[in-house]
């Protein structure tokens, strides 16, 4: 009773912050491909149009900043991928992969009327634009990756075979079985787990408990079937073989702490997409966008500067079929 009690406390604790942060955007919801239900969040007018795909077992609390920087000038999306709240489950768990978030991405952006737009992708997000590539190049302007991988996501576990099949086997099996760790659900959201990341990952300097905090509190409402299955999926996913098709413009943004993607990922990235620009945020761990979001902000700001000149949008704007927020 107590265990119930308070994991809905912090559930509802974080519902009610997102809707304060995230207070001047619409919520939407579309059917994707499969009739999947996504949500999505729309704020904003302007060119280019920004669209940011989060991690996996997370959401998107921690780019409140960018919408607050950006809004003013660009039409922005939020959105959650399938099995993440408030998105829908589908009722079959193999479609939770990376080309299949893509493919949703693709119902997000039909429905809000955008035709073209700027891609950022935070952790998992980045593989989910990598694909998005892949699959609807015509629709991508630029793409910004931010901390993430775009193969083998558990790379920084280990590099051989054996371990990442082993890991993805793992979280394939606790997908059919969450009540396995299910007594761990209250336990994310202990006040402990701050101080505990400062000392495994984040920057203790740098990040703002309370963005950590709204992190745990989601994945207390997270539908642990769904989010092993989709580690599972981000585990397995290459998209080695797109990097070097990529041919639009393309910031790389990573910490240079971080443990999770770290900057060797960023760096491959890189070499990979030709003419591609690279930004290294200096004591940024895998939670870079809460420690530093000015220096992001910022760097994306001169990005979309450099590659979307104010004397071009207009016309750029017309050609991409932009419309106005729903």
């Amino acid at each position: 009773m107590l265990r119930k009690w308070w994991i809905q406390k912090k559930v509802c604790e974080y519902d009610t912050t997102i809707s304060r942060l995230f207070s001047d955007c619409e919520i939407h919801e579309v059917e994707s491909f499969d009739g999947t239900k996504i949500v999505y969040r729309s704020v904003g007018e302007g060119y280019p149009p920004i669209v940011h795909c989060p991690g996996v077992f997370t959401s998107y609390m921690f780019f409140h900043f960018m919408k607050d920087f950006f809004s003013p000038r660009h039409r922005m999306i939020f959105w959650d991928y399938r099995g993440h709240a408030p998105s829908e489950t589908p009722d079959d768990l193999e479609s939770i992969n990376i080309p299949n978030c893509a493919r949703d991405l693709k119902a997000v952006l039909d429905d809000a009327g955008i035709q073209k737009a700027v891609l950022t992708g935070h952790s998992m997000g980045v593989m989910t634009i990598i694909d998005f590539y892949r699959q609807f190049s015509r629709r991508v302007l630029g793409l910004v990756p931010i901390n993430g991988p775009y193969k083998q996501g558990f790379e920084f576990v280990t590099k051989s075979e054996t371990g990442q099949k082993f890991i993805t086997t793992t979280l394939d099996f606790l997908s059919k079985r969450p009540w396995i760790l299910e007594w761990f659900r209250p336990i994310v959201v202990l006040p402990i787990n701050f101080p505990i990341s400062k000392k495994v990952e984040v920057n203790p300097t740098m990040c703002p408990e309370r963005e950590m905090t709204l992190y745990f509190d989601y994945i207390a409402k997270m539908d642990w079937k769904a989010g092993f299955k989709m580690l599972s999926a981000m585990g397995r996913y290459d998209g080695s073989d797109i990097l070097p098709t990529i041919k639009v413009p393309t910031l790389i943004i990573c910490g240079d702490n971080d443990s999770w993607a770290p900057m060797d990922i960023a760096l491959e990235i890189n070499e990979k997409i030709k003419g591609s620009r690279l930004v290294v945020i200096p004591g940024g761990s895998h939670a870079t966008p809460a420690e530093n979001p000015q220096m992001i902000n910022f760097a994306i700001e001169l990005f979309i500067r450099d590659n979307f000149p104010a004397k071009n949008r207009k016309q750029e704007k017309r050609a991409a079929g932009v419309s106005s927020a729903k």
